[in-house]
């Protein structure tokens, strides 16, 4: 396989190189190793996918790529050096991964896993204003404390976190482990409405408002993410001796 452009092609030794120097390669690596493990303990557990349920994959597969008609999809496949059957391994592979994640979590797990790791699994909606000075982020409280300014508003003004500043530094719904241990300490052991910090991270000072602490329930929506981590947990068996790759 090359992929070629109008003055040159380039190579698949090419593509490893570039993303390995640019630290790149693991995840994609790591994607693909899960890929083929899945296809060994599915086969392995005699896991199968019917006709019907590859049909519906790959229709909504298209569908979200904007592929409405079979000549677009072969002109995709064709202009990413893919065959028929590549894609039809590809959605094989995305539906037994999904089969073995049902399996490996039988209700005993997902209740064990619960019992053992609730407090992990908690939930935060916060918002944060990043600032390189503690004295204007000892202003920026007290100005939203005393003088009732709005959080968003200043974080829109100050905050230096390219990614958040736009959004009125909202971040959305956090676990635990996405957090500085001392902010995570904090912050789920506070209420909505709280404004915590400045807490000292890196070269910045944060400040964080708790818009909504969601603590963890055996419902649907906690079942699929602790789903999810068990089959985490299997697949990371894979990558305890680490990844090379060699010329």
């Amino acid at each position: 396989m090359e992929i070629v452009y109008s003055q040159d092609v380039i190579t698949p030794e090419e593509v490893v190189k570039f993303l390995s120097f640019t630290r790149q390669s693991y995840p994609i690596v790591a994607e693909i190793i899960k890929n083929k493990e899945v296809l060994k303990k599915a086969r392995e557990l005699n896991l199968e996918v019917s006709d019907e349920e590859l049909q519906a994959f790959s229709d909504n597969f298209r569908n979200v790529c904007g592929l409405y008609s079979v000549d677009e999809t072969l002109d995709f496949l064709k202009n990413a050096g893919l065959s028929e059957d590549d894609f039809e391994t590809f959605c094989e592979i995305s539906l037994l991964t999904s089969s073995l994640k049902e399996h490996l979590a039988t209700e005993n797990k997902i209740e064990e896993y619960f019992v053992n790791n609730r407090s992990e699994l908690d939930l935060v909606r916060i918002s944060s204003i990043m600032v390189k000075d503690e004295g204007l982020a000892n202003e920026i409280v007290l100005q939203v404390t005393e003088d009732e300014e709005d959080f968003h508003a200043l974080a829109r003004k100050h905050s230096v976190d390219e990614r958040t500043k736009n959004a009125g530094g909202y971040i959305g719904f956090v676990t635990r482990d996405m957090l500085w241990p001392e902010v995570a300490a904090k912050v789920f052991n506070a209420a909505g409405g709280d404004l915590l910090g400045p807490f000292s991270v890196d070269e910045f000072f944060q400040l964080v408002l708790v818009e909504e602490l969601r603590r963890a329930e055996l419902n649907e929506d906690f079942r699929e993410i602790i789903k999810q981590k068990i089959f985490d947990e299997w697949a990371s068996q894979f990558f305890k001796d680490g990844i090379r790759i060699t010329a």
